[in-house]
């Protein structure tokens, strides 16, 4: 068994703003330049939402217009938690699962990240989670965090 990403890191923001920022406003500090679909065809992607109900898309505007499904909202709790499957370009079966937890701390808002379910890829899931180790580092210990200062 893969072991799931974890990463922590505390916003100066109240949990209600910090779950917004995450997902109401993601396209605000999302790296849509490194970390899209359209990067991939060396483009910026022009948005990325959610749809805020259990069951929603979590889509990509790619560069030319079209849109993209990146997962489903599985969890949506406003000022708690967020989760999805993560899906990007890999069929149904082969999701795995991101939930994001925001809990109140003297100073903001502990944000908790887990990203799990690597054995669902077939290929070598530890090489898959180690380049996501890295991304969610940047995406959300950086991007995100300097958005909520």
């Amino acid at each position: 068994m893969t072991d799931p990403i974890e990463k922590t890191l505390v916003v100066p923001l109240p949990p209600d703003r910090a779950f917004d920022l995450f997902t109401n406003r993601m396209a605000s500090w999302w790296p849509l330049d490194k970390h899209s679909l359209s990067a991939g065809d060396g483009k910026v992607a022009q948005d990325v939402a959610i749809t805020p109900k259990v069951g929603g898309d979590v889509t990509e505007t790619k560069h030319n217009g079209t849109t993209v499904v990146w997962g489903k909202v599985v969890t949506w709790q406003p000022g708690k938690a967020f989760a999805m499957t993560w899906q990007l370009d890999r069929p149904e079966d082969e999701v795995t699962y991101l939930t994001i937890t925001f809990d109140a701390e003297d100073d903001g808002t502990r944000v908790t990240l887990i990203h799990d379910g690597w054995d669902a890829i077939p290929e070598p899931a530890q090489a898959s989670r180690g380049h996501y180790s890295t991304g969610w580092e940047f995406v959300l210990c950086d991007r995100y965090k300097s958005a909520a200062q």
